[in-house]
Order: C-alpha cells, then structure tokens, then sequence
C-alpha cells in the first residue's frame, strides 16, 4: 500500500500530491511537467517530499516536519526509469540482479531469481552482455526485470514499454500485469500510451496541473 499525502517541490517545480493505492495498480495519465515522474520519484525516495507524509505498506518513509526520512535502498520499491538507467559496468544479468543484492541477497541466489525472470520476458540469452551493447527494447525489459524481481513492497513503472516494439507490446503489457497481480502490491504506471494504461491498470487516474 502507499498513502502520499504532501508537496514536492523541484527546482522552480511544486505541486500539492494525494494518492492512497491500495494493492491495486493506478495508471497515472497527463500532460507533460505535470509532475507524474517527480510523483514516483518522491515514493521511491530520490526526490523528497518538502512538507506532508508518505507511507509504504503502513511505514513512514518520509515526513520533513518529523525529521524523518528512509533512503531508497531500505524502501524495497521496484522502479522501471523512463532512460532505463542500467549500470553501463554490468552485464544485463548483473543489472536486473542489482536490486536483490543491494538489498543483501546472496549473488548465486539473486542472479538466480533474475535468471528465471529474464528467461519469462525473453532476454536470458544477452544475460552475459554488458549494458551498452543491448538495443532500447532490450535495456527495457531488463530494467523491468530488475524492478520486479524478488518481492518488491511496491513497483513504481515510468514509461516501461516506450521501447518495446509494437510486435512484442501485447505480451510484454501481459507478462507484466500477470506478474503484478501474482505479487499482489501497490504499483503505479505513468505511461503516454492510453493502451497501455487500458490494458495494464485496474484504475487511471488523470493527473493534470
């Protein structure tokens, strides 16, 4: 569950936000700098709120007025970026294990449950490639990988299929949905797609200045 009831403030940026998800996954639809990404960032802990709360499965994470403040690493949130920010140093394998071991999952185990992953969104076979050889749809899945694997208490998905030719974005929408629904927590998807949404999300919620 997430409850984020405060401000973000950016730069010249700031905008009042009020979400409360429940296990559920909200489709986050609007017009360009209207804050969808600053939204998710703030959840994920890498743009901190400037007044108000934030909780992830009833744990505070963030409250300026209580001093109090959890780091990314410690939040458990699985994030897919919009630039898919893979590790140019690692493999592909490497990157989608990254978040369990971070989190101290043993390498054999982590690179394990990546593996299994990898293999169900189709790029076990460029597991040894290192990331700047891999095409856009490639990176793409791999970073959906990395934010899914393990048990994340919450996904928080930017964008996820812009890179997914159109051929393979039927399945990769249904692996992904199917995969949420198995791990049964709060994700949120901001996508300029409506299909995507449709297809993705049991409820949309339009956000606009």
């Amino acid at each position: 569950m997430i409850s984020v009831h405060g401000t973000i403030a950016v730069g010249d940026f700031s905008r009042h936000v009020s979400l409360d998800a429940g296990n559920e996954i909200i489709g986050i639809f609007g017009v360009n700098g209207s804050g969808k990404t600053s939204l998710l960032r703030a959840i994920a802990g890498l743009c901190p709120l400037s007044e108000g709360e934030l909780y992830v499965n009833d744990v505070l994470a963030d409250a300026p007025a209580k001093n109090h403040f959890v780091q990314p690493e410690l939040r458990n949130i699985g994030m897919v970026f919009q630039d898919h920010a893979l590790f140019p140093f690692m493999t592909a394998l490497e990157n989608a294990a990254f978040s369990l071991t971070v989190r101290g999952t043993k390498r054999n185990v982590a690179r394990k449950l990546a593996m299994e992953l990898m293999e169900q969104f189709g790029v076990a076979h460029i597991a040894e490639q290192m990331a700047p050889t891999l095409s856009g749809g490639q990176s793409q899945r791999v970073a959906i990988v990395r934010a899914l694997v393990g048990n994340p208490q919450a996904v928080l998905l930017d964008e996820p299929l812009s890179a997914i030719d159109d051929e393979s974005r039927e399945n990769v929408r249904i692996q992904i949905r199917e995969y949420l629904k198995r791990i049964d927590v709060s994700a949120l998807v901001v996508s300029h797609d409506r299909a995507d949404l449709d297809q993705l999300c049991t409820r949309i919620e339009n956000y606009t200045r």
